[in-house]
């Protein structure tokens, strides 16, 4: 899938039910060399993409700095496809327990990780004045049962990218905060005006599928103050498969039915020109930039209605401590703290183009003071609402996006979540 080789990574069933063996005990790196200098050992999910190339160099410059004191070794290990390569590699070091002190994880999976054991809290290590520079997103998807695990140096979003051009001969204007954003009914009536017959009104990528659907589609439940699985995440039936939930998925249903939008775009339809808007990533600037003679801007997420709140997508990987870091926890948190810095959050953007997890690095990035890309950190800043932190996220995306894959492809949508529900609640908890 496009989008989950930029900033998401698969979230699978195999993942919680490797996490859940994490409990079983450690084998702990020595805490200490005969030198005294604490060895810290990491693992990241990229290697020979610029990110991972900052990551290398990141690292060089930490054991430069902490000569004597801490060294880290770090191990890269290549994402395959839906970045399964790296995910069994954890799951594997999970079995065998051979965890390194610090990994990088993806945002949704915290929960799971977290409650296994396998994650270990840094709340003691830090300071709490610093967490407040953080985007709020990144701290909630970092906390489980009141403790924070770790910290990130970007973040993610989607938007509405739209075609100026074919905007201008519409005459439409679009909204450039989330004060403004459209309304689902809005969105419609513009994206109905821009339909021709070669051009579809917007690219919702629903040939994505997978996470992509509780990714972007989630915020558009959440607008309509819907959710999908109880506060305590104990259950979803009532929630998942309330009318609040099943009024946004008719939505997208009815785009499609009066072909607004395909289930089967061409790939990058909205940079060829077949498609008016796009929902897409904060990593479709760099696909963009392969066709400078495309107008095109950002505008916010819609909401439900004009009194409805706004919700957009959020989240990332981030740098998370293990229980291999048991007896060297501080050098641990010292390196997450080297990894997030403000420094390190601006170099990330410049590395691959995804927006800082730190107010203090927006400001220090002018991209994002200024349109389009002002959209990205207004989202961040103001309408950001992080995916379900729990456990068992795994189960409860897989059959979320299965059911809006089902509705969306013809199947009733209450019938698509009420059998989603009967699954998710069989398994959840146990």
């Amino acid at each position: 899938m496009k989008f989950s080789k930029k900033t998401l990574g698969a979230i699978t069933l195999a993942s919680v039910l490797m996490f859940s063996l994490a409990g079983c005990g450690s084998k702990t790196s020595k805490t200490t060399g005969q030198d005294g200098v604490v060895n810290l050992t990491m693992w990241v999910h990229e290697t020979d993409s610029p990110e991972g190339k900052l990551y290398k160099q990141k690292i060089e410059d930490f054991n430069k700095a902490n000569d004597g004191k801490i060294n880290v070794e770090l191990t890269a290990i290549p994402r395959t496809g839906d970045a399964s390569g790296y995910d069994d590699k954890v799951n594997a070091a999970v079995t065998t327990n051979s965890l390194p002190d610090v990994l990088t994880v993806d945002g949704p999976t915290v929960g799971a990780q977290a409650n296994s054991g396998m994650l270990l809290p840094i709340d003691d290590y830090v300071d709490k004045t610093d967490l407040a520079d953080f985007n709020k997103d990144i701290i909630q998807q970092a906390t489980v049962g009141g403790k924070l695990y770790g910290l990130a140096a970007m973040d993610s979003s989607v938007l509405v990218y739209y075609n100026k051009d074919m905007f201008a001969k519409a005459g439409i204007t679009a909204p450039t905060d989330s004060k403004s954003a459209w309304t689902f009914d809005e969105l419609y009536e513009n994206a109905k005006k821009l339909t021709t017959s070669d051009v579809n009104g917007i690219d919702l990528h629903l040939d994505w599928k997978g996470e992509w659907n509780t990714f972007a589609y989630l915020p558009l439940i959440q607008s309509n103050e819907g959710q999908i699985i109880s506060n305590d995440g104990k259950k979803t039936d009532g929630f998942i498969n309330n009318d609040k939930v099943v009024q946004p998925i008719n939505f997208v249903k009815k785009l499609v039915a009066e072909k607004i939008v395909t289930t089967t775009p061409i790939e990058n339809s909205f940079e060829e020109g077949k498609a008016a808007m796009a929902f897409s990533g904060t990593w479709e600037p760099a696909t963009l930039a392969k066709y400078p003679d495309l107008k095109w801007g950002m505008m916010p997420y819609p909401k439900a209605t004009k009194d409805s709140k706004s919700v957009s997508p959020c989240g990332g990987w981030g740098f998370y401590m293990t229980k291999s870091a048991t007896g060297k926890e501080k050098a641990a948190v010292e390196l997450i703290k080297y990894m997030t810095s403000t420094q390190s959050c601006v170099d990330m953007f410049k590395a691959n183009g995804m927006p800082p997890a730190r107010q203090s690095a927006f400001d220090k990035i002018d991209e994002y003071k200024t349109l389009p890309m002002s959209v990205v950190a207004d989202q961040l800043k103001n309408t950001a609402q992080t995916r379900p932190v729990t456990p068992d996220y795994p189960i409860l995306t897989d059959q979320f996006s299965k059911a809006i894959a089902n509705a969306i492809n013809g199947m009733d949508t209450k019938a698509a979540l009420d059998a989603a529900s009967k699954q998710i609640d069989s398994q959840i908890g146990k």
